[in-house]
């Protein structure tokens, strides 16, 4: 008795795969000297950002006293000059690699044991060190960017206090958080905060 096809056992089927081949991969495009700079850059400008942000809202919360952009110019300038200072001692550091790995052959047997095959890589980060000082002490030297860092920092702080001001009151809504015209209401209530209670913080502190 010949049984039916579907009372059969299926035998899977196996797919092979080819081996996995590493030279196969396409090797990505090295970054140019402006992107390093570039990338470089970007990340020195959000540090100072987040540096300047939190000098404004200590000078201005914590001390009382008024925002002025002059106060925190300085600060902009001594951490861009700062960042200038670490770059030029990458630079350094990057050198004396450079002329250790000139004429070195073989494996590297951890991952600062530069040799020959390197020099192109090393030679383009001494290059992205230095034009990446450069550029952040003319930046240190300019008014016009630093007054530019210092309004980016202080619409920093405004967000970080506006956040901080809702979400208190978010806080002390209580059950007025569950009623359908809760978010529609909120912008009224956090003006009405700054226009009385900050207006009474002020005149506590200033007299006037």
């Amino acid at each position: 008795m010949r049984w039916s096809n579907w009372f059969r056992r299926s035998t899977p089927k196996t797919v092979r795969t080819r081996p996995f081949d590493e030279d196969a991969l396409t090797a990505p495009p090295a970054p140019t000297l402006e992107q390093s700079v570039e990338e470089g850059m970007l990340l020195a400008e959000y540090a100072t950002r987040m540096a300047v942000k939190n000098h404004i809202v200590v000078d201005t919360i914590q001390y009382g006293n008024d925002f002025d952009p002059a106060r925190h110019t300085e600060e902009a300038a001594g951490i861009l000059r700062e960042l200038a200072s670490e770059q030029n001692e990458a630079a350094g550091r990057i050198d004396e690699e450079l002329q250790a790995a000139t004429g070195l052959r073989g494996d590297a047997t951890h991952p600062h044991d530069y040799r020959a095959v390197d020099i192109d890589n090393l030679t383009l980060r001494k290059s992205a060190a230095l034009t990446l000082a450069q550029q952040l002490r003319d930046k240190a030297d300019s008014e016009e960017q630093l007054l530019a860092l210092v309004e980016r920092g202080r619409q920093d702080a405004w967000d970080d206090v506006g956040t901080a001001i809702e979400a208190g009151l978010d806080a002390l809504s209580g059950k007025e958080a569950l009623r359908d015209d809760y978010e529609r209401e909120k912008p009224a209530r956090l003006k009405l905060l700054i226009w009385r209670d900050l207006a009474k913080l002020q005149e506590e502190r200033t007299g006037y």
